[in-house]
């Protein structure tokens, strides 16, 4: 799938769970992952400052859940 993709993710945060739906436009907005990453390194940290053109801080979602939406039953 070449995008756009539009994603579903659920954010149990204790106190403010959320569900939030997000969409990827463009291509650039998608790095690829390694088998092994468990974590964003400061490779890709870098990657997504340059994407928003700002600095900014990653903060782990713990146990958040994501799906793909795919159109259509």
């Amino acid at each position: 799938m070449n995008g756009p993709w539009t994603l579903l993710v659920l954010d149990p945060e204790p106190g403010d769970p959320k569900w939030i739906v997000a969409t990827v436009v463009e291509m650039a907005d998608v790095r690829p992952a390694a088998a092994a990453d468990t974590a964003p390194d400061e490779v890709t940290a870098r990657w997504v400052a340059g994407r928003r053109r700002v600095p900014v801080a990653l903060a782990q979602l713990p146990g958040a859940r994501v799906w793909r939406v795919d159109q259509g039953g």
